[in-house]
């Protein structure tokens, strides 16, 4: 019990962040699961498909770095466990606190990748010409990705608020 109340505000943010990172990321796959080669009006562009550039660059980038991010933040967590005066201790407090900017970035990186690669699919979904008749799937795509994008979003900015809180509570004497 003594290890639950010796973890800081850090520790806890930075887990909601990883459970909230790993279900963007499975809305991110539904998503993209579901939009790969679905036409979003009759004779227009796919959701998604991935000979396109942007597409490509978001299919290839997304799951790496938000993978990375996630497994930074839990590595960040484990090294801040280690406290003490030594110089191993001292190594891994700047490795962890390195861990722990590292991964809003890589998380950022994702949102805009994803946001970058959905542009196409969600403009012409939500905002082509009102004569079009827009498939009812696509609809439903966009709203997993709008979604995905906001998951990603609320994970971005808690990994930033971790980053400025301790991992482990400061002893009081």
């Amino acid at each position: 019990m003594s290890f639950i109340k010796k973890q800081g505000a850090g520790t806890w943010i930075s887990i909601i962040t990883v459970i909230v990172g790993i279900v963007a990321l499975a809305i991110y796959g539904a998503a993209t699961g579901a939009g790969m080669g679905l036409e979003i009006a009759s004779g227009s562009q796919p959701f998604y498909e991935a000979s396109r550039p942007e597409d490509s660059a978001m299919l290839s980038t997304v799951v790496t770095c938000g993978v990375i991010a996630l497994v930074c933040l839990a590595v960040g967590i484990v090294l801040g466990q280690f406290k003490s005066d030594s110089i191993v201790g001292k190594v891994c407090a700047i490795l962890s606190g390195a861990l722990r900017i590292v991964a809003p970035a890589l998380l950022l990186l994702v949102l805009l990748n994803f946001a970058y690669g959905s542009l196409t699919g969600l403009g012409w979904t939500f905002f082509s010409n009102e004569e079009l008749s827009i498939a009812a799937e696509a609809i439903t795509v966009g709203k997993q990705v709008i979604t995905g994008l906001v998951f990603f979003a609320v994970a971005a900015v808690a990994a930033i608020v971790a980053a400025f809180f301790g991992v482990v509570r400061k002893e009081q004497n």
